[in-house]
């Protein structure tokens, strides 16, 4: 059965669950009138006051009552109905398990493509690899990049040095600025580009973590075709 028809007979399975307590509740209450026994004597205490009658007494509405026999002896206690408070705190619980019932569905669908994915760690640090590629090359740019614009900004200084006590000329003033632009340019790039391979660490650090609990906990990586695979594998496609 595919995984997608599973999610729907387990979302559905729920939905019933739901909709039976919510009729449950309703239904408690008919359910004790309708199947009252003949001579049955219904009592609650209320305030230190009882309230007996052969139907349940209005002043029981809110509170537990039982069922007696004609002997005295009880047949059953009936559970007061719940207040809206309590019904409120159930569909808060009740909420709270679908929630988690779904973050754990969520967990076995990453951890069956995580174990789709790779058959070892060594593919795991084969593929942050080839993910940091781009990354890192533009961080060797970049760095380059402001090396050479620190060494025209040096050449920048000295000439301007010729001119101490004289107006610095137009064109050597726009040099400094379009120097400074485009040093915060390639220093822009660097962050970026430190960050996405922070990013891309903190991914593959988290997959490989998970990669070997799952192992611990006997679980075992998709069966492959090595000969098939690596058609199919982007790393050997001399890309």
């Amino acid at each position: 059965m595919q995984l997608d028809s599973i999610e729907h007979f387990v979302r559905a399975g729920r939905v019933v669950r739901l909709g039976l307590g919510v009729l449950l509740i309703t239904a408690s209450a008919a359910w004790a009138a309708e199947s009252t026994p003949l001579g049955s004597i219904f009592t609650c205490t209320v305030n230190g006051k009882t309230f007996s009658g052969d139907r349940p007494p209005q002043e029981c509405a809110n509170t537990d009552m039982r069922e007696l026999n004609r002997d005295g002896s009880v047949r059953r206690v009936l559970a007061r109905p719940p207040t809206q408070d309590e019904l409120r705190a159930r569909a808060l619980e009740a909420k709270k398990r679908l929630e988690e019932e779904d973050k754990q569905l969520a967990q076995r669908r990453r951890d069956k493509s995580l174990l789709e994915a790779y058959a070892s760690e060594e593919e795991i640090e084969a593929a942050r690899a080839k993910s940091l590629e781009s990354a890192t090359q533009s961080m060797v740019r970049a760095k380059a990049r402001i090396d050479n614009l620190n060494g025209e900004r040096k050449k920048l200084d000295d000439e301007a040095e010729f001119y101490k006590k004289r107006v610095l000329p137009d064109q050597i003033k726009r040099s400094f600025v379009s120097n400074q632009q485009e040093v915060s340019q390639a220093e822009k790039i660097l962050n970026e580009a430190s960050i996405e391979t922070k990013r891309i660490n903190e991914r593959f650090d988290a997959e490989k973590k998970r990669f070997r609990e799952l192992l611990v906990q006997g679980a075992r990586p998709v069966q492959r075709n090595p000969e098939t695979d690596i058609l199919l594998d982007p790393r050997f496609q001399g890309k």
